[in-house]
């Protein structure tokens, strides 16, 4: 998946913890489920457009990344302040490309061959998780048998239906919380 499902997931996932009374156990369970959402997102990745190599001859694909990176600055904007835990847990094992292509661009400039930070140690972590570790295994399992729709740029879909499903939970979930005026009579 992309930043903007990872940012509103970790967003989500830091709002549910709210009515925990013990701080530190509400910032330990959102460290631990937006990690693992990270995991469950980008096992769903198959049914969006997501190809493995840029293309920026595609107007498709320049517009689709565009979007996307948009929404990511916006969607880091609104809510960093209130909600950064649940995003930096969320979006923590896409430091691994910031590595590992930082590593490629390094090699290019400078023409040297840098191995440090060469596989995506995060991600890998966190799909040993979900491969081994009952019940997550058996939901990854299940997500394993999906589609691969990632060079279709009709999946672009997918993601933006996503998107706007995660946006109506929050937009739930914060009305849900919020204090009820009564009027007595």
């Amino acid at each position: 998946m992309q930043e903007p499902t990872h940012i509103l997931t970790g967003v989500i996932i830091q709002k549910s913890f709210e009515g925990v009374k013990n701080r530190k156990l509400a910032f330990g369970l959102t460290a631990v489920a937006a990690f693992l959402s990270h995991g469950f997102l980008d096992k769903l990745a198959n049914l969006t457009y997501h190809p493995p190599k840029p293309d920026f001859h595609s107007p498709v694909w320049v517009g689709y990344h565009s979007f996307i990176a948009a929404a990511t600055v916006v969607f880091a904007v609104l809510w960093w302040k209130r909600f950064k835990w649940g995003i930096i847990f969320a979006c923590l094992p896409d430091v691994d490309w910031i590595f590992i292509h930082g590593r490629e661009i390094v090699n290019w400039l400078f023409q040297v061959h840098v191995d440090f930070y060469a596989h995506p140690y995060l991600h890998m972590a966190d799909g040993y998780i979900w491969e081994h570790v009952p019940p997550l295994s058996i939901v990854a399992h299940l997500l394993d048998r999906l589609p691969s729709l990632r060079q279709d740029p009709l999946a672009c879909a997918f993601e933006f239906l996503l998107i706007a499903v995660l946006l109506l939970v929050l937009k739930l979930i914060t009305m849900g919380q919020r204090p009820r005026n009564t009027i007595a009579s």
